[in-house]
């Protein structure tokens, strides 16, 4: 069970990405509006703005621990996902170890 001040923290945690996000719209929404009304004919140049930014923001989501708070069933590099990948690779490498023993020779 998760104590108050914990789960009030990332609700702050989550609102304040999401405040990230409603900025991310609101900047790239001038942007192309921008791009319409003077350069329509132009390279639609706000794309990489979206771009760059949209990568940041999950890199940021991810970072601060949101990826969860957001896709609550992904579990996709959750700290769970790890600890499943590591069991896994573990009982591979049990089950066929790098270097076989050595063959034993026949004597002729």
């Amino acid at each position: 069970m998760q104590k108050e001040e914990e789960i009030r923290r990332k609700v702050k945690i989550l609102r304040r990405f999401y405040m990230d996000i409603i900025n991310f719209a609101i900047v790239n929404a001038i942007l192309i509006l921008i791009w319409l009304t003077f350069d329509r004919t132009g390279t639609f140049w706000p794309k990489y703005v979206i771009l760059i930014w949209g990568i940041l923001l999950v890199f940021k989501a991810y970072r601060m621990g949101t990826m969860s708070l957001i896709f609550p069933h992904s579990t996709f590099l959750s700290h769970e996902w790890e600890e499943k990948k590591i069991r896994e690779m573990l009982r591979k490498q049990n089950r066929h170890p790098k270097s076989p023993p050595p063959k034993k020779e026949k004597k002729k």
